[in-house]
């Protein structure tokens, strides 16, 4: 299938230790592409890979808690996932819906301008900032959305999250 972005693809590469040597190790052969699942008109998150809350890499069971997940952008507390989101060209100016998760994540924007929208509360301004290529946000759990500033250029960050306390593996919130 063809990618709805014009950026470049993602490549993955994944290592292994040696079951037999502890200073040897390796990488996963042919897991270079990253499954992507599209996340509206021209856009499309690529999964990476994700951990579960607490594992062990001499058993490797992140391993397989990463082969038994297809998209693990939202981690259960004390897991961790890291997704690429490629955001299209935004003509109209729209923003995303309002949304929170419990996790503390760090983005970096790769390519483009990205606008971080954050809620104030009841009667209170949306703050925005501008957020540009090789810029780093620390987003702690806090309700919010992204929208891409360009009406020509798609826009593409990395994101790394770790679930909080109380967080549920996939889960998200909605402002009401």
């Amino acid at each position: 299938m063809a990618s709805p972005t014009p950026l470049p693809p993602v490549k993955r590469h994944i290592t292994l230790n040696s079951p037999t040597n502890p200073q040897a190790s390796s990488f996963i052969p042919n897991d270079a592409t990253p499954p992507t699942q599209p996340i509206g008109p021209g856009s499309q998150l690529t999964y990476i890979y994700s951990s579960p809350p607490s594992f062990s890499i001499d058993k490797n069971t992140d391993l397989e808690h990463h082969n038994k997940t297809t998209a693990g952008a939202f981690p259960a507390a004390g897991g961790s996932a890291c997704v690429i989101v490629d955001s299209a060209p935004n003509l109209e100016g729209a923003e995303g819906p309002m949304h929170k998760t419990q996790s503390l994540d760090y983005i970096v924007v790769l390519e483009g301008e990205l606008e971080l929208s954050l809620y104030g509360g009841e009667g209170k301004e949306v703050e925005r900032k501008t957020v540009k290529r090789g810029d780093v946000v620390v987003q702690r759990a806090c309700m919010h959305t992204w929208k891409n500033l360009s009406k020509t250029e798609h826009a593409r960050m990395v994101c790394v999250a770790v679930g909080s306390e109380g967080a549920v593996e996939g889960g998200m919130e909605f402002l009401q």
